[in-house]
């Protein structure tokens, strides 16, 4: 809680200076304001608490969700002209905030953040108390750099996306750098969502060599650097080193190894090992949406990862990076008839970190200690560990007799609500029902709402439904949290969610229409489907003129590209999953 607010008092400070002395022209420059405060909240939270490693958790949670929202088709440009007012709630997205703060720091990092300093100096001054354009921030830190900033950054900001970098197999060939999408590469080559070309600066680091290497700047505006970088990689190949582009997460693009070089990265993913924690999550990320996507095989994800609990220590941002990916594969799976044997495959990984951590905090151990411990306990009820769950509801009844005597730590309260709920659902259930209506504390009274929603019996996920909906309970701004549980957490309930939509449309839009839940409502009550069958439906059903979505309408197109991208995924992976969860873990 204490870095949550340390963020948002950093964040709102900065708009002191973007977005109140230097005020954005009008809402197509919008990142100006928010970007700018979602990156300098780091620096302010990296100058108070070095020890927090600030930079780290930028990389897992603002660049990672940044690059997730941006590799959709359905995705926008940091600049969006806007044109209508329904627009404008539209890009208050993590493509204006965490996209736009990405970006500021790969700009930092490329002309050094002294330099970058000195050129924001000149941007504000130069325009205090006025209204700044995109163009006028270029032109301050080409002012102060002598680089050609406008040039590399203006794709950045006018183009939707990002590349993946592609290595070249022993085949021969250059590095290539298309667009980098969750569905996964495409052949047409007039398809306009390959049209794409970002001036992208690699750095490196190398087995045996001191310090961070390059930059090159792959497709940059003074040449193309791609070729002095590929003569550099084929030496470090011939040499039999690792190496790893994109040190420390600042560049804005993902890579693609082959599978000589994934080999022996695999070889350096110990803490104990050469790379930062920032670039071993870096390196989980990578492969996992390559993985998912389709360039590489996810099974070499799984492998990656494999020897992870053989680990003797974790970092939280490595692990959490590493549970959101697994999760994620989980959810895809549950329905099908390996999921119990890819359940045996997380209980290998996650089984030896709860043994070391335990349920109880050591005497001076780190906040960040606490939060891992949630996560893996977390992971091991998705895992269906038994005893786990046991412990779970047994420590939540104790709390529920007497919450004075038998509190439950604040990083762990929702984690071991969801654990007991999979253990007797009805008792907890209605505990929780209880706790909810008697708290007036908000962030206890969203975690009652999240797992209340998480229910498999579909009785009590009808009941959930009219309740956060229709009881006049749940406020308006807490309803998005349990609609996405809801959603999400079983297929069936997420096919439930779409039927209420279809079935009771009239009601649902005449409440809710226009608010700030509507586009939560649209999105996410089609998520939770899982074929294309459901997708065309969806999109049948909303190109009636009497069902319009109106300001949910992006959030109905990435609602529908996450169903078809996900039913994508697992035709490609179901085959290769199974017969490696088969070989070890059956």
């Amino acid at each position: 809680m204490k870095r949550g607010i340390a963020r948002t008092v950093c964040h709102e400070l900065a708009h002191q200076w973007f977005g109140n002395l230097v005020t954005m022209d009008f809402w197509t420059q919008l990142w100006l304001n928010e970007g700018f405060a979602r990156f300098m909240e780091f620096v302010g939270i990296d100058t108070l608490f070095p020890e927090w490693d600030a930079w780290t958790e930028f990389v897992q949670s603002v660049y990672g969700l940044a690059l997730s929202l941006d590799s959709m088709k359905s995705s926008h440009p940091i600049e969006v002209e806007v044109r209508h007012p329904d627009e404008i709630s539209e890009i208050f997205d993590a493509i204006s905030y965490a996209k736009g703060a990405s970006v500021i720091r790969m700009l930092s990092t490329y002309i050094g953040f002294e330099t970058f300093l000195e050129g924001m100096k000149i941007y504000l001054k130069r325009h205090a108390y006025g209204n700044a354009v995109t163009e006028d921030l270029w032109a301050a830190l080409e002012e102060a750099s002598g680089a050609p900033v406008a040039a590399l950054a203006r794709p950045w900001t006018s183009q939707t996306g990002f590349p993946i970098l592609k290595l070249p197999t022993n085949n021969g060939g250059g590095i290539e750098a298309p667009r980098f999408l969750a569905s996964g590469p495409l052949s047409g080559i007039n398809d306009e969502t390959e049209q794409g070309v970002w001036p992208t600066p690699v750095t490196a680091l190398v087995e045996g060599e001191e310090g961070v290497q390059g930059p090159w700047v792959v497709n940059g505006p003074a040449g193309d650097e791609s070729a002095a970088l590929l003569e550099k990689i084929n030496e470090w190949s011939l040499a039999g080193k690792w190496f790893k582009l994109n040190a420390s997460q600042t560049g804005f693009f993902r890579v693609s190894y082959t599978p000589e070089q994934w080999a022996k990265l695999k070889t350096v993913m110990s803490p104990s090992g050469p790379l930062s924690a920032t670039d071993r999550l870096g390196l989980i990320s990578d492969s996992f949406a390559a993985g998912r996507a389709g360039y590489t095989s996810i099974v070499d994800s799984l492998k990656l990862v494999q020897d992870f609990g053989s680990h003797d220590t974790a970092e939280y941002a490595v692990w959490q990076e590493l549970s959101e990916n697994l999760s994620n594969l989980s959810s895809l799976y549950r329905s099908e008839p390996f999921y119990g044997s890819f359940q045996k495959y997380l209980r290998s990984v996650y089984t030896n970190q709860l043994t070391k951590l335990g349920w109880e905090a050591a005497t001076g151990e780190s906040q960040r200690t606490g939060t891992l411990r949630g996560t893996v306990i977390q992971m091991l009820c998705v895992a269906g560990h038994m005893d786990v769950c046991k412990e779970a509801l047994s420590r939540f009844k104790l709390f529920v007799e007497s919450p004075e005597q038998n509190p439950i730590p604040g990083d762990l309260r929702s984690i071991v609500y969801r654990a007991a709920m999979r253990q007797d659902e009805a008792y907890v259930f209605d505990k929780l029902k209880e706790l909810y209506e008697a708290s007036s504390f908000p962030e206890e009274q969203r975690n009652c709402l999240t797992v209340m929603a998480s229910v498999k019996d579909m009785k009590r996920h009808a009941e959930m439904i009219d309740y956060v909906l229709f009881s006049g309970k749940v406020r308006l701004q807490d309803v998005a949290f349990p609609l996405n549980a809801l959603a999400s957490t079983t297929d069936m309930g997420g096919k439930t969610c779409w039927n209420l939509m279809r079935d009771d449309f009239a009601r649902l839009s005449q409440k809710f229409e226009g608010g700030p839940v509507w586009g939560a409502l649209v999105g996410l009550s089609c998520r939770g489907l899982c074929t294309h069958e459901d997708a065309a439906e969806v999109e049948k059903f909303y190109n009636d003129p009497v069902h319009p979505c109106g300001s949910a309408t992006r959030r109905l197109m990435q609602g529908l590209e996450a169903v078809r991208t996900k039913a994508d995924r697992l035709e490609r992976d179901r085959a290769g999953v199974a017969a490696f969860l088969a070989a070890g873990f059956a």
